[in-house]
């Protein structure tokens, strides 16, 4: 079995989005499995919160040049196969520039992530120094097909967009759906994204890059539906 979240593909790649109706993504989603030979892996259930420094420089960013941005932010996989009974996250730091996306990925349990993301962690210096708060928290439900090591596609549904808490983003207890509640908007589209680590990618599949359209962004997206401040402010001028 390919071991979808750690390959290269997710360290360092190109990748491009697309942004689908049902129908659209169904068409898509039928070409992709019968590549697989029919095969079409259970779904999973991601719960990804962002975090943020006073005056929100890492959403405006995301907002303004969204071909040259960071995120920084933790993802929570349900089922999570290699948990072996600890509750914990990955904190992920996600640098895109120009198509090129690089990742830099550690496993924390929850237990440890508050001091963690106070400086405590040598491997993400990114976030070395503190004053990282929480601002967006993501629930979605995500398929994955991938028969190569060199290419990937995720296509990912019921996109909820959450406010959330540091007591809730920093909890010793699992981050489901469940606890955040009902979300404050959704977004009914389907997010396809196609990752890739150069030209390997079949002649059908690569047709299907918009080239320099904007891409869509759930932290974008999230923030200018959920802080007021992102809506009225940045999106309007």
């Amino acid at each position: 079995m390919l071991q979808f979240a750690e390959g290269e593909v997710t360290k360092l790649r190109r990748e491009f989005k697309l942004v689908l109706g049902r129908d659209g993504a169904l068409a898509l989603c039928t070409r992709l499995s019968a590549s697989l030979g029919g095969y079409l892996s259970p779904p999973t259930s991601i719960t990804s919160v962002y975090f943020d420094k006073p005056g929100y420089p890492l959403a405006r960013r995301s907002l303004d040049t969204p071909w040259d941005c960071l995120k920084v932010r933790t993802k929570e996989y349900s089922p999570d196969m290699g948990a072996g009974g600890v509750q914990r996250v990955v904190l992920e730091v996600k640098r895109e520039r120009n198509g090129l996306t690089q990742k830099r990925r550690v496993w924390v349990p929850r237990a440890q992530l508050r001091n963690v993301l106070r400086g405590g962690v040598r491997l993400l210096p990114l976030i070395a120094g503190g004053s990282l708060m929480p601002v967006l928290a993501v629930t979605y439900r995500r398929h994955v097909y991938q028969c190569s090591q060199t290419w990937r596609v995720t296509v990912d549904r019921d996109i909820g967009f959450h406010g959330i808490t540091p007591e809730l983003a920093l909890s010793e207890t699992t981050l489901s759906a469940e606890r955040l509640g009902e979300p404050l908007a959704m977004d009914e589209r389907v997010v396809v994204e196609v990752k890739h680590l150069g030209d390997e990618l079949p002649e059908w599949l690569a047709a299907l890059n918009p080239g320099r359209k904007p891409a869509y962004s759930k932290f974008a997206e999230g923030m200018a539906r959920v802080h007021d401040f992102v809506a009225d402010g940045i999106l309007g001028g």
